[in-house]
């Protein structure tokens, strides 16, 4: 907030013009009822009203400004947290990010709880301290005009703060809960989006369905119950204000009246008695306005607890790769590199160093879980790292990956083959492409070309041949660098053997550095080097 001050000063300095503008307001309105009764031919009534209704444009000109202030503090304050937050994702990197939420729960929470702080920078940091600003500017104008007046608003205003304090400790508990209800259904839904055609081949969508509905009905009894709190909250405000004022309305009338004889009351005028009971609703204003924002301050509260984990995981997380420009060296050096998914998790990898020189062909080989997978992570630049040194010839910045089950969007082939160029690429180097993979256009598989569609979950393709589309695509994107983590684990033997063929041809034509992560012996036997994970140890044309 603190590089915004600008903002939250304009809407303080506008709140306080406002509340003197009305005490102008009421002074002149009531000078003007009292000459009006008393001197009904004065024509000098006339300057008082021009100046009344000029106080009065200006009042509500110093409140639009007071609240478009807010406003523009919530919104730089949002962009800032959201720029954090994509800062903090892409420091954290893919891996660790997938490993700490769903991803429907951190959109859920980058959108609807950074919008839920949107309230209190708007209006309950601004209302703070007009709060105690404006009341004590209307009460010091109340107590020059009679102090018994004064009193009664004086010692009926701690019933107000205490009630609203007391309401508030339990509207943050159920906003806690409300954002977490929230977040488990966006992940909720984000999961049967994703399994929708599983579930219609399975005949569970009625199922599903109601499971949609039964988790959106738990959220909407919790955002009703969000509701009633603030409800009661304003309604506890406006009964003590209400009771405050028609106390100083009976005193003011008594006194007119001449049934009070005590303190200022034998001397209480209609201009000062209508002066006071148009200052009394507005000395409450600024209070019943804050009792109301404390409600945004019990939601910011609770989304600001969920927030920061997200921010802080940022800067805790392990340091970036370092992308050396001038770097003349190997095209990746990792020096002494360890690597942990966790702060407080065993190292992943630890103390490796190893160089990668281009046109390098090497395979990452180890059991399950001793670091293939997230070396080439390291290497792409999706992790960071705890200890060590990267560096790395800039052409290392663009590679391609392809995993065990490439990801192909909904749409054609030729839509899915472009995302590899950042230029368009005519239908002629498209086809091209395929038929380098293996999967020419006129195959089976694709009866339409490149205008042959593939549905979610690459349906209208085998495994094998949606492996070549992946690879089409790297061609297509002219990397030098290819991390491939068990590209052919899901596949048969031939069709294996097939996607190999094609790959090692090309990345020996094209002098292409490959690292592939892999367990299967007769893919090993293909590698000149091998890197055994987590040993270390590189072994060098079948010799240690």
């Amino acid at each position: 907030m603190y590089p915004h001050r600008r903002w939250l000063h304009g809407a303080w300095i506008a709140g306080l013009g406002a509340g003197l503008a009305t005490v102008a307001v009421a002074g002149l309105v009531a000078h003007l009822i009292h000459g009006t009764l008393f001197a009904p031919g004065d024509t000098a009534l006339l300057p008082p009203l021009i100046l009344a209704m000029a106080a009065a444009v200006l009042r509500h000109g110093l409140q639009a400004v007071r609240d478009g202030c807010g406003q523009r503090l919530a919104l730089a304050v949002q962009g800032d947290l959201r720029a954090r937050l994509i800062a903090s994702a892409g420091h954290t990197g893919p891996v660790r990010m997938a490993h700490r939420g769903h991803a429907g729960q951190w959109a859920g929470r980058y959108q609807d709880q950074v919008e839920a702080l949107g309230g209190y920078y708007a209006r309950y940091v601004p209302a703070r301290l007009l709060t105690v600003l404006v009341p004590a500017v209307i009460l010091a104008t109340i107590f020059r005009l009679d102090w018994l007046a004064g009193a009664l608003l004086l010692l009926s205003t701690p019933l107000i703060p205490a009630f609203t304090a007391l309401i508030g400790m339990g509207t943050e508990q159920v906003h806690m809960r409300q954002q977490e209800e929230q977040n488990r259904l966006a992940g909720h839904f984000l999961d049967r989006i994703r399994g929708l055609d599983l579930l219609r081949r399975s005949r569970a969508l009625a199922s599903a369905q109601m499971d949609v509905a039964e988790a959106a009905d738990r959220y909407r009894r919790l955002t009703l119950r969000v509701l009633r709190v603030a409800f009661l909250s304003s309604a506890v405000m406006e009964f003590f204000s209400a009771v405050a004022i028609g106390l100083v309305a009976i005193y003011v009338g008594f006194g007119l009246l001449g049934f009070v004889e005590f303190g200022p009351a034998p001397g209480l005028t209609l201009f000062t008695g209508l002066f006071v009971l148009l200052l009394a609703p507005e000395y409450f204003s600024p209070l019943r306005r804050f009792a109301q924002t404390y409600h945004d301050r019990a939601g910011a509260l609770a989304a600001a607890q969920a927030l920061a984990p997200l921010v802080d995981q940022g800067a805790a997380s392990a340091r970036a790769p370092a992308w050396d420009r001038h770097h003349q060296g190997p095209l990746l050096r990792l020096e002494h590199v360890t690597v942990r998914h966790e702060p407080d998790a065993p190292a992943t990898i630890r103390d490796l160093s190893l160089d990668i020189h281009p046109g390098d062909m090497l395979a990452l080989a180890g059991p399950s879980g001793s670091g293939k997978s997230t070396l080439l992570a390291v290497c792409a630049g999706f992790m960071g790292i705890e200890q060590g040194r990267i560096s790395a010839r800039p052409e290392a910045r663009a590679f391609a990956w392809i995993g065990q089950r490439t990801h192909l969007f909904h749409g054609s082939v030729r839509d899915n083959l472009r995302l590899a160029r950042q230029t368009s690429a005519s239908d002629r180097q498209l086809e091209a492409a395929l038929e380098a993979a293996g999967l020419p256009v006129d195959d089976p598989a694709l009866p339409d070309g490149l205008e042959t569609r593939i549905g979610e979950g690459n349906r209208g393709l085998s495994g094998g041949q949606a492996q070549r589309v992946a690879l089409a695509r790297a061609l297509l994107s002219g990397s030098r660098l290819w991390l491939l983590d068990e590209p052919t684990n899901a596949l048969d033997p031939l069709t294996e053997e097939a996607l190999l063929d094609t790959l090692f041809h090309h990345a020996s034509s094209r002098k292409i550095t490959v690292l592939m992560a892999t367990h299967q012996p007769n893919v090993l036997a293909r590698f000149p080097r091998i890197l055994h994970l987590p040993a270390g140890s590189v072994r060098e044309n079948g010799r240690d």
